[in-house]
């Protein structure tokens, strides 16, 4: 799947798109690349550099392309949002702004309302970030 693909079913659409492609996804699982990072484009790259903190962002994009997925093959068209975040954990500062950017996401618990991700952010074999998501998704 396409960065343009990707764009329609996150709820900010192309501008704030951060995502480039997904891999791979199942039915509780998603895995989205990030190529370029580091570009003047991006509305997170400040001074040179994307604090880890940031990639946050890019799981709940991930997240949020995934639940589209989902409903998607329920014939159903919500947009979800970023609710919450819990038990996050920063490892490392972003090693190299022009190395892509790998999230892995697990869907924990999904309903109607919403659902719940583990997240885990990697940059060349490297942990960034790991948390949880709790995405909303109203009716």
């Amino acid at each position: 799947m396409d960065r343009a693909r990707i764009a329609a079913l996150i709820p900010h659409g192309d501008a704030m798109c951060m995502l480039d492609e997904i891999i791979a996804w199942d039915e509780t699982r998603i895995h989205a690349r990030s190529h370029n990072v580091a570009t003047s484009t991006n509305p997170l790259f400040e001074n040179g550099r994307l604090d880890t903190v940031l990639l946050l962002e890019y799981g709940a994009q991930a997240a949020a392309v995934h639940a589209a997925l989902l409903h998607s093959k329920l014939g159903e068209n919500r947009p979800a949002y970023i609710g919450a975040v819990k038990d996050v954990e920063l490892f490392a500062a972003m090693a190299d702004n022009s190395t892509a950017l790998d999230l892995h996401l697990q869907c924990l618990l999904s309903s109607s309302q919403g659902a719940i991700y583990e997240l885990l952010a990697q940059q060349a074999e490297t942990t960034l970030l790991r948390g949880r998501l709790i995405l909303s998704q109203p009716g």
